[in-house]
């Protein structure tokens, strides 16, 4: 949400919240001369494809300056201070979690257990330049709540208001899908040194196996939702690092495309094809 407030507030600039697009668009028109940022952002106007800005030049390494005396040691924590708060901190929240237990089904906490570790070692070691792109892929991955909208097209046939609530949940999801990995890919694109190849489009290899599988093996849907899942996670870790950066971005699209091709596979064909231009209006 800070990184989200510090861009309006740079695209703006000065002016009041009424100038936001004026600039925007006066950094358009004025082409190379135009702020990067903003140029950056927008990928089409008017029904023209605007051209990517290439990425800016490295800021030249300053000069060693002298060295300068160390500073003194700080008083250190007192560690059996620090030990019982840690230990206390511990305890409320294992006593808490236990206590959950009582009104939550045990398979669903262990799932919202397992997910908060899992997510917090993923995203514990994110370089802070890739947490904008972190952002936007997990924006996209956001966007699986699109199966529970095709779900509930299926289930809701006949209750009219909920069916059309589930078919704006479908295409809305639509949105954060292919523009959270649109964006995301846009982003890692500016970290490209000239020159360099991206083999990371390969990692999307695993897609047609997931078509091959929802096609022809009914019978492993589960599995391929369940991989598409791990998938997704790993597409958080690949995003900690600037050398996995891509292939985490793909990891991400392999991911939700397997979920939804399984998802696809176990409809009716009914609302598989009133499904379908849902998805092509969203992306």
């Amino acid at each position: 949400a800070q990184n989200m407030a510090n861009l309006l507030q740079h695209i703006q600039g000065k002016d009041t919240g009424m100038e936001m697009l004026p600039n925007l668009y006066k950094h358009l028109e004025a082409g190379e001369s135009g702020d990067i940022v903003s140029r950056s952002i927008v990928c089409c106007r008017e029904g023209k494809l605007v051209a990517m800005p290439p990425p800016p030049q490295p800021t030249p390494a300053k000069p060693k300056a002298p060295p300068v005396e160390a500073p003194k040691a700080a008083k250190r924590p007192d560690p059996w201070r620090s030990s019982l708060i840690a230990a206390m901190v511990l305890t409320l929240c294992v006593t808490g979690l236990v206590f959950m237990g009582e009104g939550v089904k045990t398979s669903l906490l262990s799932t919202f257990l397992l997910a908060g570790a899992a997510g917090y070692q993923a995203v514990w070691g994110v370089a802070h330049a890739l947490h904008t792109p972190l952002m936007s892929v997990t924006n996209a991955i956001s966007g699986m709540t699109a199966i529970g909208g095709l779900l509930l097209m299926q289930r809701s046939s006949e209750a009219m208001a909920a069916h059309v609530l589930a078919m704006v949940a479908v295409c809305a999801s639509a949105v954060n899908i292919i523009g959270g990995f649109v964006v995301s890919q846009r982003m890692l694109d500016l970290f490209k040194k000239p020159g360099e190849k991206d083999y990371s489009p390969l990692m999307l290899l695993p897609g047609v196996v997931f078509v091959y599988i929802s096609a022809t093996s009914p019978e492993l849907l589960n599995p391929v939702l369940s991989v598409s899942a791990l998938l997704c996670i790993a597409a958080i870790g690949g995003l900690a690092a600037m050398s996995t950066a891509n292939s985490g971005c793909k990891f991400g699209i392999v991911g939700v495309f397997g979920a939804l091709v399984a998802t696809f596979a176990s409809l009716p064909s009914g609302v598989v094809a009133t499904a379908t231009p849902l998805m092509l209006v969203g992306g």
